[in-house]
């Protein structure tokens, strides 16, 4: 039997069309309370607040933070969300809402935790914050901490009461602020559009809609639905319940692999339901069998913002809808998601009364105890110019109910959390409620006509007095499959089954093993050593759950994409072979390698400043990048907190003044241009008096990751100094793929020459990505027609965790040959290098005599630079320490 498709709300409704609009009409002296803002006020102040009732929002800025722009942002939030602004006043009984000026600002608290323990620090500060209560009538009710962690280094903590917020208002205000804070960095008027209405206009239009037949209706509604439900869902326990509630939380991750969700997908399709049922109707058999209960209640958030002029707003929408599963009757999985659909759907008209208030309705009260959240990814991504966001999961550990899953899409996997309170579970008790969930979905997947009260769970040892099934619903399960279970489960740990069998008769322990009961393991020993912090991490080949310990042991570098290098490369025709240049792939776990490949910490004279060269120094700026290059040269130090960025420039430039043989210096990093045009300026006022320098050069893959950054009006400014100090300005651009090169960024490259600015490009051979001399041909090509002369096409380093981009040589110097084949004379300006800890080696052909040729480009010593050497060739080497000498 099909399933109807559940149906969603949406503007072209009959019941929608009729109601009237969202306006900014005349207001009476008392604005109202929403109808979830008064069920918020009442809680509040029943319970005197708690962390439970706050929304956060945290962000860890590293690059130059511009704090006088931060603060614009902030203010600019503030001034054009009236409720941010709100408090709220009482009045003969009656709760109302206070707007205050649009000129009150936000107030930035800064805290500097550079001379501290800083990971302590800052643990111990967003515990603080996250423990501090609101006062609803003397506000504000948004709060903003900036907490210094090193001078590039910078945690904004942004704390908002649900009164005023709610989750998808935090994903508005970082979208928001992160434009408010680039026009700001840039100097011009904000490209936000304009608010139709502000929170106090729909509290005026929901309480006047929210009346009369529909709050009846809708009333009668949640009655029906709730009535005869049990009033307690009761899961087992680890820890009896509090007296009074403790929201101190954790989570377990949770990663449905990309074949079970491939699954799972289809069996929505093929029931003509959607993904979040199926999941539904699989979170509901994993507490039915933990409970015991053959009916449940799981609330589920909507972001209740079905109406066009309030997309925007930041404010208190959200809403919990109640779905009632049935699970009477010993149905098959099949009918289960029959009910399940029709659960979700039949909410969707009556989504208008909040469940939190409906429930009032019911004698006794319920109370959602379990929720099941469904969340789009689909939501763009912000940025701050100059610097990089990591979104910190300050909130994480803030449990609301007894089990909250959150789940999404990620990539071609389902992942999420199931976030629990500690006063109540153990890890390790919620890590096997995940197990059952994986278990029982897969069960869905393989066979949706089993008894729901018959699919197989390895259940663990029963630690408390088994619910015993309805006889009318369902019988046991046969010997043979309890005896089958415990003999594999004797298999994998003998101890653990030979603990459940001890002081059991042999129908107790058939009775544990086969109970829809699912008890939690008992607590690990005082001193069993703690559980290392797990992340769930995007991977090409799907989601992994990784440790952070693993990432370091493997040199895995962080993860960052800008926006607009993710739209070039999807929008190229070339997605599938760049996504490898800043997508982690589980290859990084299996590359072999080091991380100095080419001999820099041999070669590091004072922090940040190298000198393998004699005309050649080479400036360490930064460890920070716009994007983050999978097969970078310096895993060790860039996107860390690295000590070997430069510090001392008046050290460094007495340096190369007592070094009259330097010609040139290169700033590199990270990527220099992730700094501040100001910042750049203060290093050139060290290097520009020096009269030996000729040339200052700039390495960047800025213009492929975030082109706009040329923008910035006083860049032009910098590069004329260079000029005007008769040295020459020099960019060197890192275009690896012709598909990189954006028409932003050859608009800036034009701009710049025109203004005397020298363009190189130096490429990276990179296997899956660019190794096709057509495609680096072409790429050529274009950097000439640019002004862009291509110089270096480096092999790539046998860097740990990034070895695996290494072609052979031999392939290597086919697709130079074929790269010549292809360009004009004019075009061939470009060496295949090797940059070895003993110099820069420029490979020139496998000769006939089975020997490689090569030839010193650059080296410490003078009297080998341009002398060819060989060596013979071994099939499959990929650097020169392969080739076997002789």
């Amino acid at each position: 039997m099909k399933l109807a498709r559940t149906i969603q709300n949406n503007a072209t409704d009959p019941a929608l069309s009729a109601v009237p609009p969202i306006e900014a009409l005349p207001r009476p002296s008392r604005v109202p309370l929403s109808l979830p803002q008064q069920r918020l006020w009442f809680l509040s102040h029943r319970k005197g607040g708690s962390k439970a009732d706050l929304i956060y929002v945290g962000l860890r800025l590293r690059g130059e933070l511009d704090e006088a722009a931060l603060q614009s942002a902030l203010d600019g939030l503030v001034a054009r969300h009236e409720v941010l602004r709100t408090t709220f006043e009482v009045k003969d009984g009656e709760p109302f809402q206070r707007i205050g000026p649009a000129d009150i600002g936000l107030p930035l608290e800064r805290d500097d935790l550079v001379a501290t323990d800083v990971e302590g620090a800052l643990a111990e500060l967003m515990c603080f914050e996250g423990q501090a209560v609101f006062d609803l009538e003397a506000g504000p009710l948004i709060r903003a901490r900036l907490a210094r962690l090193a001078e590039d280094n910078h945690m904004l903590l942004i704390i908002m009461h649900r009164m005023v917020s709610d989750g998808r208002s935090r994903e508005i205000l970082i979208c928001e602020l992160s434009e408010l804070y680039a026009a700001a960095w840039e100097g011009r008027a904000d490209r936000l559009t304009r608010l139709p209405v502000q929170y106090a206009d729909y509290a005026i239009w929901q309480r006047g809609r929210l009346a009369g037949e529909l709050l009846q209706r809708q009333s009668e509604y949640w009655l029906r639905t709730l009535d005869g439900t049990p009033a307690v869902l009761e899961l087992p326990t680890d820890r009896p319940r509090p007296a009074q509630q403790d929201y101190s939380g954790s989570y377990v991750e949770i990663v449905l692999h990309e074949r079970l969700s491939a699954q799972l997908k289809e069996l929505s399709q093929r029931h003509r339901t959607t993904l979040f049922v199926i999941l539904l109707a699989g979170w509901a058999l994993v507490l039915a069998r933990l409970s015991g209960q053959n009916e449940l209640v799981i609330g589920t958030p909507r972001d209740n913002r079905t109406r066009s002029e309030i997309e925007g707003l930041i404010g208190c929408f959200v809403r919990t809808l109640a779905l009632r599963i049935d699970l009477s009757g010993d149905p098959t999985l099949e009918t289960l998601l029959e009910r399940a659909n029709a659960a979700a759907r039949g909410v969707q008209d009556d989504q208008d009364l909040p469940f939190e208030q409906a429930v009032q309705l019911i004698d006794p009260p319920h109370k959602p105890e379990v929720i099941l959240t469904w969340q789009d990814n689909s939501g763009e991504s912000a940025e701050l110019p100059g610097l990089e966001l990591e979104s910190v999961g300050v909130g994480d550990r803030v449990a609301q109910h007894d089990l909250a899953l959150n789940l999404s899409q990620v990539g071609a996997a389902i992942c999420g959390k199931l976030i629990y309170p500690t006063s109540l579970f153990e890890r390790s008790t919620v890590e096997r409620f995940v197990s059952y969930l994986q278990q029982v979905l897969s069960q869905m997947a393989a066979g949706p006509g089993q008894r729901v009260w018959s699919v197989p769970l390895l259940l663990a040892k029963a630690c408390r007095s088994p619910v015993e099934p309805n006889p009318t619903e369902t019988a046991p399960p046969q010997d043979r499959w309890v005896h089958e279970l415990l003999e594999a489960q004797r298999e994998r740990d003998p101890e653990a089954v030979a603990d459940t069998d001890k002081g059991q008769s042999r129908g107790d322990r058939e009775l544990n093993a086969w109970t829809p009961l699912v008890c939690p393991p008992q607590a690990p020993p005082a001193n069993s050593a703690s559980r290392p912090d797990t992340t769930v991490m995007n991977f090409i080949e799907g989601p992994r759950v990784v440790t952070g310990r693993e990432l370091q042991a493997s040199s895995i570098m962080r993860y960052h994409v800008t926006k607009s290098y993710r739209e070039q490369i999807t929008n190229s025709g070339y997605y599938e072979q760049l996504k490898y240049v800043v997508e982690p792939s589980f290859e990084e776990f299996e590359s072999p390698g080091n991380l100095d490949t080419s001999g820099e910490l041999d070669n590091t004279v004072f922090p940040g400043f190298q000198h393998k060269y004699a005309q050649t120094g080479l400036l360490l700026v930064t460890d920070r990048c716009a994007s983050y290059c999978r097969y970078c040269l310096r895993k060790r130090l860039v996107g860390k907190d690295s000590d070997e960025i430069a510090a001392d420039f008046e050290e460094i430039g007495q340096y190369i003044s007592d070094h009259p043989e330097m010609t040139n210096v290169l700033i590199t990093g990270g990527d220099p241009l992730v700094l501040s045009t100001a910042k750049l300026d203060k290093m050139l006022d060290r290097l520009l008096p020096i009269p030996h320098l000729d040339s200052i050069r700039l390495g960047t893959k800025t213009l492929a990751y975030q082109p706009k950054r040329f923008e910035d009006p006083a860049l032009p400014a910098l590069f004329k100094r260079i000029d005007e100090a008769g040295k020459a300005a020099v960019i060197v651009t890192h275009f690896d793929h012709i598909g990189e090169i954006s028409v932003k960024a050859e608009h800036e490259v034009r701009s710049l020459r025109a203004q005397g600015v020298q363009f190189l490009n130096q490429t990276v051979l990179l296997a899956k990505v660019n190794d096709d001399p057509e495609i680096l041909a072409a790429t050529f090509a274009k950097c000439h027609q640019m002004g862009i002369r291509p110089y270096y096409l480096f092999q790539a380093r046998p860097v740990k965790g990034a070895s695996h981009f290494q072609v052979s040589l031999r392939r290597g110097i086919e697709i130079a040959r074929g790269i010549n084949q292809r360009l004009s004379g004019i075009q061939k300006t470009f060496k295949y290098i090797m940059s070895h800890h003993t110099g820069k080696i420029e490979v020139l052909d496998l000769g006939a005599d089975g020997r490689i040729y090569m030839r010193y480009h650059q080296n410490k010593n003078p009297e080998k630079i341009g002398k060819i050497f060989s060596r013979p060739h071994l099939e499959g080497a990929c650097w020169l320490d392969d080739l076997p000498e002789g």
